[in-house]
């Protein structure tokens, strides 16, 4: 499965490509048929298996979750730039997703709710590294659950050129389906409350839609609760 309207592309790409290997154009098909080999890694959208407990928290992006200045799960203060768009504790967790050129790039809908704010802002196309948050162009989507509220921002970097988002204002998403994409990598970071459980650790690949990375607090005391009294 590919991004919508990729195919046609593609269909275009590959019988050009034919055309120019039945004139003997042999070099110019070869730069053209990996190119196209890139485009069908790179474009791909694979179904994703969509986990249906109460309460969680699925990844918003493909990649890698690293220790260092590039990705990383930690708390945040009121420092953190748009904090304020998204919570209004003056704490929260952020877990950072680094995105490679190799990995799928379209983003999906941590947790089921509706959006109630996206805010796009221009910036610079810096590598993904460091504080590219308050330099960097980025886009973020703010959704309301059940259980609370989740950030996404996607962040642009050297390569990755363009933000697309899928989702508007006042529209209800289902935890797992698609919400926008970045093109040719950099990073996706999701805002949680502060008192989720995290499940994902430095090193962890997580897949959009499918992976588990945290729990909501409400959702882990009505779990003990219900340990508690079967003990009993």
């Amino acid at each position: 499965m590919f991004v919508k309207g990729v195919l046609k592309k593609l269909g275009i790409l590959l019988t050009f490509s034919i055309i120019l290997f039945l004139l003997g154009y042999y070099i110019i098909t070869f730069f053209i048929l990996s190119f196209l080999a890139f485009i069908i890694q790179f474009f791909r959208d694979p179904q994703r298996k969509t986990p249906n407990s109460k309460g969680i928290i699925v990844a918003a992006a493909d990649g890698r979750i690293l220790s260092g200045k590039i990705d990383r799960i930690e708390v945040i203060d009121s420092s953190y730039p748009l904090l304020d768009k998204i919570t209004d504790d003056d704490e929260a967790i952020l877990i950072s997703t680094f995105m490679s050129p190799f990995d799928v790039h379209v983003n999906r809908a941590p947790i089921t709710g509706r959006i109630i704010h996206t805010s796009y802002y221009p910036g610079k196309f810096k590598i993904a590294k460091g504080k590219i948050l308050t330099e960097n162009e980025k886009n973020l989507m703010v959704i309301e659950g059940e259980y609370g509220r989740v950030g996404v921002i996607q962040i642009a970097g050297f390569i990755a050129r363009r933000i697309i988002q899928y989702v508007n204002v006042g529209e209800r998403v289902k935890i797992g389906t698609r919400i926008g994409m970045i093109r040719f990598g950099s990073r996706v970071d999701l805002i949680i409350p502060k008192d989720c459980e995290i499940l994902v650790d430095i090193g962890s690949k997580p897949k959009a839609g499918e992976t588990i990375v945290a729990r909501f607090p409400s959702t882990i005391e009505k779990e003990k609760r219900f340990i508690g009294d079967e003990r009993i």
